[in-house]
Protein backbone atom coordinates (compact mmCIF):
# COMPACT_ATOMS: atom_id res chain seq x y z
CA UNK A 1 0.00 0.00 0.00
CA UNK A 2 1.85 3.15 -1.55
CA UNK A 3 1.35 6.01 1.23
CA UNK A 4 1.26 9.64 0.25
CA UNK A 5 2.31 12.70 2.55
CA UNK A 6 0.81 16.04 1.98
CA UNK A 7 2.08 18.59 4.33
CA UNK A 8 0.52 22.38 5.00
CA UNK A 9 4.26 23.92 6.20
CA UNK A 10 2.72 27.31 7.64
CA UNK A 11 0.63 25.10 9.80
CA UNK A 12 3.03 22.61 10.93
CA UNK A 13 5.43 25.58 11.87
CA UNK A 14 2.69 27.01 13.59
CA UNK A 15 1.80 23.94 15.13
CA UNK A 16 5.20 23.24 16.24
CA UNK A 17 5.52 26.44 17.90
CA UNK A 18 2.53 26.45 20.32
CA UNK A 19 3.30 22.88 21.18
CA UNK A 20 6.87 23.32 21.72
CA UNK A 21 7.83 26.71 22.63
CA UNK A 22 8.58 29.81 20.06
CA UNK A 23 11.83 30.25 21.44
CA UNK A 24 12.10 26.37 22.42
CA UNK A 25 15.20 24.95 20.52
CA UNK A 26 14.82 21.00 18.80
CA UNK A 27 12.12 21.30 16.75
CA UNK A 28 12.33 23.57 13.43
CA UNK A 29 14.60 21.13 12.04
CA UNK A 30 12.17 18.67 11.16
CA UNK A 31 12.48 15.29 9.59
CA UNK A 32 9.30 15.46 7.48
CA UNK A 33 9.99 11.66 6.17
CA UNK A 34 11.17 10.37 9.80
CA UNK A 35 7.79 11.81 11.11
CA UNK A 36 5.06 10.58 8.60
CA UNK A 37 6.83 6.89 8.84
CA UNK A 38 6.11 7.42 12.22
CA UNK A 39 2.50 8.01 11.79
CA UNK A 40 2.25 5.11 8.99
CA UNK A 41 3.76 2.90 11.47
CA UNK A 42 1.14 3.74 14.44
CA UNK A 43 -1.67 2.41 12.89
CA UNK A 44 -1.72 -1.86 12.45
CA UNK A 45 -4.53 -1.71 9.95
CA UNK A 46 -2.22 0.60 7.42
CA UNK A 47 0.52 -2.04 8.85
CA UNK A 48 -1.21 -5.40 7.56
CA UNK A 49 -2.12 -4.15 4.25
CA UNK A 50 1.84 -3.32 3.78
CA UNK A 51 1.60 0.42 3.89
CA UNK A 52 5.07 2.28 3.22
CA UNK A 53 5.63 5.57 2.43
CA UNK A 54 6.14 6.38 -1.33
CA UNK A 55 6.42 9.82 -1.33
CA UNK A 56 6.35 13.23 1.32
CA UNK A 57 5.07 16.32 -0.38
CA UNK A 58 5.77 19.92 1.13
CA UNK A 59 3.67 22.77 0.66
CA UNK A 60 5.43 26.67 2.22
CA UNK A 61 5.98 29.25 1.05
CA UNK A 62 9.44 31.77 1.18
CA UNK A 63 9.03 34.59 4.01
CA UNK A 64 10.47 38.08 2.58
CA UNK A 65 13.37 38.23 5.38
CA UNK A 66 11.96 41.89 5.35
CA UNK A 67 11.77 41.86 9.32
CA UNK A 68 15.14 40.22 9.65
CA UNK A 69 16.78 38.71 6.75
CA UNK A 70 18.40 35.81 8.93
CA UNK A 71 14.37 34.15 8.80
CA UNK A 72 14.64 33.65 4.69
CA UNK A 73 18.43 31.90 5.35
CA UNK A 74 17.17 30.20 8.01
CA UNK A 75 14.16 28.88 6.04
CA UNK A 76 16.44 28.37 2.80
CA UNK A 77 18.50 26.33 4.89
CA UNK A 78 15.79 23.93 5.90
CA UNK A 79 14.74 23.81 1.86
CA UNK A 80 17.83 22.75 1.02
CA UNK A 81 18.44 20.13 3.88
CA UNK A 82 15.14 18.65 2.97
CA UNK A 83 16.03 18.66 -0.50
CA UNK A 84 19.49 16.93 -0.10
CA UNK A 85 17.96 14.18 2.23
CA UNK A 86 16.06 13.23 -1.74
CA UNK A 87 12.94 11.96 0.58
CA UNK A 88 10.40 14.97 0.05
CA UNK A 89 9.33 17.08 -2.66
CA UNK A 90 8.46 20.75 -1.89
CA UNK A 91 5.86 22.94 -3.56
CA UNK A 92 6.29 26.65 -2.91
CA UNK A 93 3.23 28.82 -2.40
CA UNK A 94 4.45 32.68 -1.94
CA UNK A 95 3.57 35.32 0.40
CA UNK A 96 1.81 39.01 -0.99
CA UNK A 97 2.39 42.62 1.34
CA UNK A 98 -1.52 44.08 1.40
CA UNK A 99 -2.46 47.17 2.95
CA UNK A 100 -4.76 47.13 5.78
CA UNK A 101 -6.16 49.53 8.80
CA UNK A 102 -5.26 48.37 11.78
CA UNK A 103 -3.63 49.85 15.61
CA UNK A 104 -0.72 51.64 15.25
CA UNK A 105 0.75 50.48 19.00
CA UNK A 106 3.12 53.19 18.66
CA UNK A 107 1.63 56.75 17.72
CA UNK A 108 -1.81 55.03 19.28
CA UNK A 109 -4.23 55.34 17.17
CA UNK A 110 -5.93 53.24 14.00
CA UNK A 111 -3.72 53.59 10.91
CA UNK A 112 -2.86 51.77 7.60
CA UNK A 113 -0.44 49.13 8.16
CA UNK A 114 1.24 46.10 5.66
CA UNK A 115 0.20 42.72 6.19
CA UNK A 116 1.62 39.71 4.65
CA UNK A 117 -0.16 36.75 4.10
CA UNK A 118 0.50 33.38 2.69
CA UNK A 119 -0.84 32.23 -0.65
CA UNK A 120 -0.94 29.17 -1.92
CA UNK A 121 0.12 26.50 0.50
CA UNK A 122 -3.44 25.26 0.47
CA UNK A 123 -4.09 24.98 -3.31
CA UNK A 124 -1.08 23.29 -3.82
CA UNK A 125 -1.82 20.68 -0.97
CA UNK A 126 -4.74 20.02 -2.28
CA UNK A 127 -3.86 19.88 -6.26
CA UNK A 128 -0.55 17.39 -5.29
CA UNK A 129 -2.88 15.20 -3.33
CA UNK A 130 -5.78 15.03 -5.36
CA UNK A 131 -2.94 14.71 -8.96
CA UNK A 132 -1.69 11.61 -7.23
CA UNK A 133 -4.63 10.13 -6.34
CA UNK A 134 -5.95 10.27 -9.98
CA UNK A 135 -3.28 9.53 -11.77
CA UNK A 136 -2.56 6.16 -9.36
CA UNK A 137 0.82 7.31 -7.22
CA UNK A 138 -0.49 6.36 -4.04
CA UNK A 139 -3.30 4.19 -2.37
CA UNK A 140 -3.60 5.77 0.70
CA UNK A 141 -2.56 9.21 1.88
CA UNK A 142 -1.78 11.45 5.14
CA UNK A 143 -2.97 14.92 4.91
CA UNK A 144 -1.18 17.29 7.54
CA UNK A 145 -2.67 19.82 8.54
CA UNK A 146 -5.59 21.75 9.90
CA UNK A 147 -7.00 24.19 7.76
CA UNK A 148 -10.92 23.73 7.20
CA UNK A 149 -10.32 24.77 3.37
CA UNK A 150 -9.10 22.12 3.12
CA UNK A 151 -12.30 19.98 3.78
CA UNK A 152 -13.52 19.27 0.28
CA UNK A 153 -9.92 17.61 -1.13
CA UNK A 154 -10.43 15.48 2.35
CA UNK A 155 -13.78 14.33 1.62
CA UNK A 156 -13.19 13.57 -1.67
CA UNK A 157 -9.79 11.44 -0.99
CA UNK A 158 -11.66 9.50 1.99
CA UNK A 159 -14.28 8.55 -0.64
CA UNK A 160 -11.54 6.46 -2.33
CA UNK A 161 -8.57 5.86 -0.46
CA UNK A 162 -7.77 5.29 3.61
CA UNK A 163 -6.94 8.80 4.52
CA UNK A 164 -4.89 9.72 7.95
CA UNK A 165 -5.81 13.29 8.56
CA UNK A 166 -2.97 14.96 11.31
CA UNK A 167 -3.57 18.20 13.26
CA UNK A 168 -0.40 19.86 13.84
CA UNK A 169 -1.76 22.40 15.92
CA UNK A 170 -2.09 21.10 19.21
CA UNK A 171 -5.95 22.27 19.32
CA UNK A 172 -9.16 20.39 18.18
CA UNK A 173 -9.16 19.13 14.98
CA UNK A 174 -11.16 21.56 12.53
CA UNK A 175 -14.76 20.02 12.11
CA UNK A 176 -14.75 20.41 8.38
CA UNK A 177 -11.61 18.02 8.32
CA UNK A 178 -13.49 15.00 10.98
CA UNK A 179 -15.65 12.12 9.03
CA UNK A 180 -16.38 9.03 9.91
CA UNK A 181 -13.77 5.82 10.39
CA UNK A 182 -15.82 3.85 7.72
CA UNK A 183 -16.45 5.95 4.83
CA UNK A 184 -15.59 5.03 1.31
CA UNK A 185 -13.20 2.25 1.66
CA UNK A 186 -12.77 2.82 5.46
CA UNK A 187 -9.22 2.44 7.49
CA UNK A 188 -9.38 6.45 8.39
CA UNK A 189 -7.81 7.90 11.03
CA UNK A 190 -7.31 11.40 12.83
CA UNK A 191 -4.36 12.22 15.00
CA UNK A 192 -3.41 15.47 17.02
CA UNK A 193 0.70 16.01 16.65
CA UNK A 194 2.34 16.44 20.13
CA UNK A 195 5.75 18.28 21.40
CA UNK A 196 7.53 14.65 21.12
CA UNK A 197 6.48 13.83 17.27
CA UNK A 198 8.24 17.22 16.62
CA UNK A 199 11.54 16.43 19.05
CA UNK A 200 11.67 12.71 17.88
CA UNK A 201 12.03 13.45 14.36
CA UNK A 202 14.95 15.88 13.75
CA UNK A 203 17.41 16.03 11.36
CA UNK A 204 20.91 15.34 11.42
CA UNK A 205 22.81 18.09 12.29
CA UNK A 206 24.66 18.32 9.24
CA UNK A 207 23.04 17.39 6.13
CA UNK A 208 25.10 17.21 3.15
CA UNK A 209 26.83 19.62 4.80
CA UNK A 210 23.50 22.15 5.43
CA UNK A 211 24.28 22.81 9.48
CA UNK A 212 20.89 22.88 11.70
CA UNK A 213 20.77 27.15 11.99
CA UNK A 214 21.47 27.82 15.95
CA UNK A 215 18.95 27.87 18.08
CA UNK A 216 16.90 25.56 15.99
Amino acid sequence: MRVGAYVDGLNVYYGGRQLCGRNSPGWRWLDLRALVERLTSRNRRWMWAGAHVSRVVYCTALVSGQRDPGDRHRQQAYLDALQATGTVDIELGAFITRTARGMDTTAGHVAEIEVQEEKGSDVNVASRLLIDLHTDQIDAAILITNDSDLRLPAVHARSLIPLGTVNPRGTPTAGHLRGGQDEGPGGHWWYRLTASDFRGCQLPESVAGIGRPAGW
